[in-house]
């Protein structure tokens, strides 16, 4: 497991794991409903959030690349400026219904539930050809052996039910659940609670 900075071309690599990855995932499932689109549209996205966690965040590979885990403040709340630093800005707003949507289904988010201090898992995929392997599992563990000496808080959310029972067996407990009607989604925070 390794912390380090990415460049252009393994910021890409990431991001194109993650629209594999994230092809199902609930958010991005209801903001674009054409599979082709959504795959597009996931890679640009990620584009974005991995360049912003490049700058600010912690993030960890596994030794072949085969998956990455980011840990970022709760409290820091990514912005518009923070979009328009990255190199694929343009290409959001080429896709701006799938955007907005996606924004929408993040906006009611809340990261006053996390206390002060708390890094969160923002966040973990793994290349689809390998999931199942531990690897999602080992860098979460990683980043706690690393982090919680440091005097961090850990925690992160989910809308995915079977993540929650994965999360549960590292150590994370559900603080808070929400159901969104509006757009059928549950958001579940969690904190380490070793």
């Amino acid at each position: 497991m390794k912390k380090r900075p990415m460049n252009r071309k393994t910021l890409e690599y990431f991001a194109r794991m993650a629209a594999d990855a994230y092809m199902n995932d609930p958010v991005h499932a209801r903001a674009t409903k054409n599979e082709k689109i959504r795959r597009r549209y996931i890679y640009h996205f990620m584009i974005e959030r991995l360049s912003t966690s490049n700058r600010e965040d912690i993030i960890y590979f596994d030794e072949e690349n085969r998956g990455i885990c980011v840990w970022r403040e709760a409290h820091n709340e990514y912005n518009m400026f923070d979009f328009l630093l990255c190199p694929n800005w343009v290409f959001l707003v080429l896709y701006l219904p799938s955007t907005i949507k996606t924004l929408s289904a993040y906006s009611h988010l809340d990261v006053k539930v996390f206390p002060e201090n708390t890094l969160i898992i923002s966040p973990v995929f793994v290349d689809p050809e390998h999931q199942g392997k531990g690897i999602a599992t080992k860098l979460i563990k990683q980043g706690i052996a690393d982090l919680v000496p440091k005097g961090y808080k850990l925690g992160l959310e989910a809308q995915n039910e079977d993540n929650v029972k994965l999360y549960e067996k590292l150590g994370f407990k559900t603080i808070k659940h929400e159901y969104f009607e509006k757009i059928n989604m549950h958001s579940y925070y969690m904190m380490y609670q070793p």
